[in-house]
């Protein structure tokens, strides 16, 4: 059985034949092939085929398996969806959407989907996952949301978002390293919104990369931040991430072994007829029970 916990996404270069290659062996949650910024543009068509006879060619059932198209205003985006779906739809998870900024721009992906599901009986729906990339994208994002039964999670894409608001930024790619000359963290917001956004529709909120991959510090860093803001993953750059981010996105022993004593103290509590209950000093109450019932939940019933 498939884990469905999407703690980790690896981005998969489609047109290196040796990163395709070396995906099978990855123990990410999810492989995400990238069709979009990863490829150059004259190499479009060629990454799109090697995808094709890769998921063609190999046994991947056991892994879950994503895909980034490209952003909706290239010409050869329904190509995309059209030449991947219609040959190995049934072996993709989830589709990827860069850029998201208007309803329009899934509903498109979602009606060519239907179709494309529908004459090819393709059993297992196709999810969709929003990157929210852009200050419209995050501006329009309820209406994003509502718009599609068939999303997934919001992706937060921070280097395409520091461009959108035009901000100065200090590390080398964009992807949130190099953010120590700011006074507080200046994704905040757009994390929070993004979180909340999700949460409130029962989605996944999946942070964006974190750009250095030898800077395993400042990755812990990245990934603490949005966690705790509640996102549910990150997505990863190489492969020397893909254990952190798990590590770090998961519970930890403590931590489930305090959940599991603050459900039991509350039940037992409640089957005496008190409405809360104490561990170490502290007060369990309703609200403590939920969230370490949730916790539980999550971790053991993926």
């Amino acid at each position: 059985m498939k884990n469905t916990l999407q703690r980790s996404t690896i981005s998969v270069p489609a047109n290196r034949e040796k990163m395709l290659a070396k995906a099978k062996t990855l123990n990410a949650d999810f492989i995400m092939f990238d069709l979009e910024d990863s490829v150059p543009p004259n190499e479009k068509d060629k990454a799109r085929n090697m995808l094709i006879e890769f998921l063609l060619s190999e046994d991947l059932s056991e892994k879950n398996i994503s895909y980034r198209i490209n952003s909706l205003e290239y010409p050869y985006v329904y190509k995309d969806v059209i030449d991947v779906v219609e040959k190995v739809g049934d072996k993709i998870k989830s589709i990827v959407i860069p850029k998201v900024e208007t309803p329009d721009n899934v509903i498109w992906v979602h009606t060519l989907l239907t179709q494309i599901e529908r004459a090819f009986g393709i059993k297992e729906k196709i999810e969709i996952e929003a990157s929210i990339e852009t200050a419209k994208g995050l501006l329009n994002i309820e209406k994003i949301i509502s718009s599609c039964s068939r999303i997934r999670s919001l992706v937060f894409g921070v280097a395409d978002y520091t461009v959108s608001l035009g901000m100065f930024f200090k590390g080398i790619s964009g992807h949130g390293e190099g953010e120590e000359f700011y006074p507080g963290h200046r994704f905040h917001y757009p994390l929070s919104r993004i979180a909340v956004a999700a949460k409130a529709n029962g989605l996944l909120a999946i942070d964006a990369p974190y750009g250095n991959f030898k800077d395993l510090e400042g990755l812990k860093k990245s990934c603490l931040l949005s966690k705790y803001l509640g996102f549910d993953g990150k997505w990863a750059i190489h492969p020397a991430q893909i254990d952190v981010i798990n590590e770090l996105y998961s519970p930890s022993e403590d931590d489930l072994n305090r959940c599991k004593k603050i459900v039991e103290i509350y039940e037992k509590a409640k089957e005496q007829g008190m409405g809360s209950g104490s561990l170490e000093g502290s007060m369990i109450d309703g609200a403590t029970y939920r969230l370490a019932k949730q916790i539980l939940d999550n971790f053991y019933g993926k």
